[in-house]
Order: C-alpha cells, then sequence, then structure tokens
C-alpha cells in the first residue's frame, strides 16, 4: 500500500481531519550535530532522514534542513530536531505540528547549549545521556589544560572568509561567538573586541597586530602580504581546510584541543 501524500497528510490536518499517524519513535533531524548525538547515544536505527550534511551511520531519507516541510512529512516522524530558529512559533514548526510531528528546537551557540542539548535529546529518545555528557565533560576539561598555565593568552584572528585571491575583504568571528568563546577555552585572547562577525580591512589587520592567525577560508600563504603582522612574521598563521572547528556539537573537545595546539605552537 502506498503511504499517503503527505500535502495530503497538511490538507487533512488543516482542516481537522486525523492524519495518518506518525511511525512511533521515528526521528528527523536537521543539523549534523544533533544528527552525531543521536547516533552516539545508540539511537542511529530510529533516524529516518537527516540533512546531506549528516552522518548518520546508515542509509537514511535525505531532506533540505529549511524544508520544504512536505519531504519531511512525508517520512512521517514522531520527532523532528533542528536547530532552534531566531523567532519563536515560526511557520516551519506551526506546518509540522498541524501535521502531527513535535519538534523539538534547539540552541547551539555555546558550549552551555551544547551540553543542554545533549540532555534534551537524551531526554527526547528516552535514553539515559549521563554517561555521554561526563565523557564530553572529561574530554573538554583535558582539552581546556591543553591551553592553561602559559602566561599572556596570545591574541587570534579567526578568520572564516576572505577573498580567494588574497587577503582581502577579511570576515572573522568576533566577540560574542561561538569562535570567541572557543578561542578563550584553548587559552588564547580574541584579536577581535567587535562582534559578532566583523569585515576587516587590511589596516585593521596591521593594527589588531593578531600573534595567531586561523584561517578557514584559504590557504596560509596569501599572509606572506602582510609580514609586520606578528603571526606571520613569527610563522604562527594555520590554514584549516574542513568546518568541523565551526560546528558547534558533541566534537566541541576536539575542537578546543585543536585551537590549543595552534595557539600555543602544537598544530
Amino acid at each position: 500500500m502506498r503511504p499517503p501524500h503527505p500535502l495530503l497528510i497538511l490538507l487533512l490536518a488543516a482542516c481537522g481531519t486525523p492524519a495518518p499517524p506518525a511511525r512511533k519513535g521515528t526521528v528527523v533531524s536537521l543539523l549534523p550535530s544533533w544528527t552525531e548525538v543521536i547516533v552516539d547515544l545508540g539511537a542511529k536505527d530510529r533516524l529516518v532522514g537527516c540533512t546531506d550534511a549528516c552522518e548518520p551511520g546508515r542509509e537514511v531519507a535525505r531532506v533540505p534542513w529549511q524544508g520544504p516541510v512536505e519531504a519531511i512529512v512525508r517520512l512521517r516522524p514522531e520527532l523532528v530536531i533542528r536547530q532552534a530558529p531566531r523567532a519563536q512559533g515560526d511557520a516551519f514548526e506551526r506546518a509540522l505540528a498541524q501535521a502531527g510531528t513535535r519538534v523539538l528546537s534547539l540552541p547551539s551557540e555555546t558550549v552551555a547549549d551544547v551540553r543542554a542539548a545533549i540532555g534534551a535529546i537524551g531526554d527526547a529518545l528516552g535514553v539515559d545521556a549521563r554517561a555521554y555528557l561526563e565523557r564530553f565533560d572529561r574530554d573538554l576539561a583535558a582539552a581546556r589544560a591543553k591551553g592553561e598555565g602559559r602566561g599572556e593568552p596570545p591574541s587570534v584572528l579567526f578568520v572564516i572568509g576572505r577573498d580567494a585571491e588574497g587577503v582581502a575583504n577579511v570576515d572573522a568571528a568576533g566577540a560574542g561567538t561561538f569562535l570567541d568563546e572557543l578561542i578563550r577555552l584553548a587559552g588564547g585572547r580574541n584579536a577581535i573586541e567587535a562582534g559578532p562577525y566583523p569585515k576587516l580591512r587590511l589596516e585593521e589587520i596591521v593594527r589588531l597586530a593578531p600573534e595567531v592567525i586561523i584561517d578557514n577560508a584559504g590557504p596560509a600563504e596569501a599572509w606572506r602580504a602582510l609580514p609586520t603582522v606578528p603571526a606571520v612574521r613569527d610563522g604562527r598563521v594555520f590554514a584549516v581546510a574542513d568546518n568541523a572547528l565551526l560546528i558547534p556539537g558533541p566534537r566541541l573537545p576536539r575542537s578546543v584541543e585543536r585551537l590549543a595546539g595552534m595557539i600555543h605552537g602544537r598544530p
């Protein structure tokens, strides 16, 4: 028997007619970090859908992280877990609620957010996440220790975007961002006091004189154009090709450890 069309499910819900029931215990994850938590908690078999950026550990349907809602409703999950939107009660969540799907929206802007999300996902799945959180805290403490007791924290410029041809139109992680928190946890000091993601001119970078540059936007060689900047002069520019450092999630302790290695000379 063919499953009901997702638009029919939404229409039935809008008209007050009972929609086909969700598949009990099933989950769709719309954020790679939350998918990883689900897998790590031993619940990957309950995943019926996730985004293309996720690594679910088995074959599941792929859905766009912002919808359309029909693509999610078609899978008839009991629960959808996603990044918390900036606006409360958005249309996306309302449409899923009308189709009888529960939505768990979790922020991931800080380390505290990530810890809270792990616990909330465990509760939503009926899985005890205490051992997972204990390991997370233990690994984070060990990572932080690698950046402690090393004198004055070096100033760090974390570049998230720039021109491909060279050092121009530089976008950096500023104060109050997740990366700002990671820099501090790794024993550094953000060179940017403004926030959240200012665009910097070359003369501003020279004035800031960062001691460490972490570049997620291109090769380190481009920075040779600014030889007077301490990080360039001292060979402490690190190109990071992958996006793992940018993603708040369960790999956060490893991200802090990686940053501490670069900030304190052990990449």
